[in-house]
Formats: C-alpha cells, structure tokens, sequence
C-alpha cells in the first residue's frame, strides 16, 4: 500500500510541475496550485493499496497516462515559452 501512495504522490508532483510550468507566468511560482494534484495522487495511491491492486498493473496504467500528459504539457511549455 505504501508503495501506490509514494508513487501517487511522485506521479502528481511530476504532473503537477510540467502542468504548472506551460500555464505558470514569469513572475513566480504558486505552490499552493500544486496541492491539489499532490492530494490527488495521494488518494489514488491510497485507494490502489487499499483495494490491493497488483503494483505493476496499477504502475503500466499510470505510466502511459502520465507520460501522455507530461509530453503534452512539456510541448505546450515549449509552444508558449519558446516558440
């Protein structure tokens, strides 16, 4: 159960950062816009553990959604910051 919970909240911090990176302007960085993916992924990493879902069936699945989504906001980062 532990391990879904460190891997939740890993995953939500990675999401987090890229999500916040391609909308986030120059003038800082909201921690606080982070919270409520962490908590996310916090609960979902629970809830895996809790029902006893087998780690690499749970990992496989989040991986690819994860890598979707952190690419697609890396690419928009680009696009609005570099581009």
């Amino acid at each position: 159960m532990l391990t879904q919970i460190i891997t939740g909240v890993i995953g939500g911090a990675i999401y987090s950062l890229t999500g916040l990176a391609k909308s986030q302007d120059k003038n800082g960085f909201d921690w606080k816009k982070m919270a409520p993916t962490l908590v996310v992924g916090l609960v979902v990493g629970g809830i895996a553990g809790f029902l006893n879902l087998d780690f690499g069936i749970v990992a496989n699945t989040s991986l690819s959604a994860g890598i979707t989504a952190v690419v697609e906001n890396i690419g928009k980062t680009v696009k609005r910051k570099v581009l």
